[in-house]
């Protein structure tokens, strides 16, 4: 369905899944605080050597057989636990502790709390294409989760260089009867960009309350 990754863009989100901007956005520990109107960044090669993947498991729960007049008449589907993983290959140090909800000291220093932050919200929208034509977009939206780091491992330079990716899991959320996310296809009648990040990216102004 899909051929590689060319994009995402991240927003931190309030529980209603409403983008939240400038001192409580995604830019809250950058100069860009002051001025930020969208509360969106826009992973790309330039501020971050790009994303490298993005993994989605569990969207779909287990079925449970139901038997009735010795046959198999029906099947219990349950809900999967959504989560998505983005492994991004240079995230900015400050956007990368607004997203996992890490403290911040003021002078440098970001706590290390030992869990996540369930109340810092994590909203994004992936880009890729389709299979076998990179000029039809296909894209991955998730409304909110939960954003973590289980582990980062630092390792000694040698005859090459030894870099750490920015992993980032995110355990999602439903965004009321939004449901976890939406599947976007740019080949699909009546496609809307705009639309698009409208939906994945709410604003107080779009009708849902903050």
């Amino acid at each position: 369905m899909s051929l590689g990754i060319a994009g995402a863009k991240l927003a931190l989100v309030d529980k209603n899944g409403v983008v939240l901007t400038g001192a409580n956005g995604i830019y809250k520990y950058t100069d860009k605080a002051t001025t930020d109107k969208t509360g969106i960044f826009d992973v790309t090669v330039d501020n971050s050597f790009g994303v490298a993947s993005v993994a989605l498991t569990n969207l779909f729960g287990s079925t449970t057989d139901i038997f009735g007049s010795n046959k198999l008449v029906y099947k219990s589907a349950g809900k999967g636990n959504a989560q998505s993983v983005l492994t991004i290959n240079a995230l900015p140090n400050e956007i990368k502790m607004a997203v996992l909800g890490m403290a911040s000291d003021s002078k440098g220093g970001f706590t290390i709390a030992g869990k996540a932050d369930p109340n810092n919200r994590v909203a994004f929208l992936a880009e890729s294409a389709e299979s076998f034509d990179i000029n039809k977009p296909v894209y991955i939206g998730m409304y909110m989760g939960t954003a973590s780091e289980a582990s980062h491992t630092l390792t000694s330079n040698n005859t090459n260089d030894n870099r750490a990716t920015d992993v980032i899991t995110i355990a999602q959320l439903e965004r009321g009867d939004d449901g976890f996310g939406k599947y976007f296809f740019s080949s699909a009648k009546g496609f809307d960009k705009a639309a698009m990040e409208k939906d994945v990216f709410k604003t107080a102004a779009s009708g849902l309350g903050v």
